[in-house]
């Protein structure tokens, strides 16, 4: 009898296994995503840089042949983003980007930090908020490529965040988007809740 039951336990373990591995993949948070997993990440990121770099000021360079050079925290997955958002600034500021050739200048930017977090926050019974979050912290060194000498430094830095909202427990907000207009942290404990609820210091707006 025992031995009749063996093929039963096998099948109903083998069903068991897969309805928690499709269940598993249905509660996958792809909205609120991970690294530069999902459309929101992506989008999360693409704010705070564009954020970041408009504080960058490429005028010295106008007219001339420049090189653009990546340090500091590379990933390779925000490679091509980070290099991408300095060139296209330092082109839209009149300077010669060049493939081949020697440079006049070298624009380094060096990548402090670049790249998305999930978070959440709970004020109790008010509010619960889970967040994409995104930072992107550039220090952009112009240098002369002959001598080699450092002509200037700035230090310019974005965020944004894609926040989905719960009040009360009952009524869900459809996701939106917002950078940070000001990047002076909030110290008080009620500054801090204000800011959670009404999102003071945040500006909406859309990828």
């Amino acid at each position: 009898m025992k031995n009749a039951d063996m093929p039963f336990k096998k099948t109903s373990l083998l069903i068991f296994s897969f309805v928690l591995l499709i269940s598993a993949c249905q509660s996958t948070q792809k909205t609120t995503g991970e690294g530069l997993v999902s459309v929101v990440a992506q989008n999360v990121l693409k704010l705070a840089g564009e954020q970041a770099i408009k504080g960058a000021n490429f005028n010295t360079v106008r007219g001339l042949p420049v090189k653009i050079e990546l340090k500091g925290f590379v990933e390779q997955k925000t490679k091509g983003f980070i290099e991408n958002l300095v060139s296209a600034k330092a082109e839209k500021s009149g300077a010669l980007l060049i493939r081949n050739g020697e440079p006049d200048i070298i624009i380094e930017a060096v990548v402090n930090s670049a790249g998305n977090d999930r978070g959440s926050s709970s004020i109790p019974i008010i509010n619960r908020a889970l967040r994409t979050e995104s930072v992107v912290d550039l220090t952009i060194i112009l240098r002369d490529a002959n001598t080699g000498e450092r002509l200037s430094t700035q230090d310019v830095r974005g965020e944004s965040k894609y926040e989905q909202k719960r009040w009360v427990g009952i009524i869900d907000e459809s996701g939106k988007y917002y950078v940070k207009s000001s990047l002076i942290a909030q110290e008080g404990i009620g500054e801090k809740i204000i800011s959670d609820i009404g999102n003071d210091g945040w500006i909406l707006t859309s990828p």
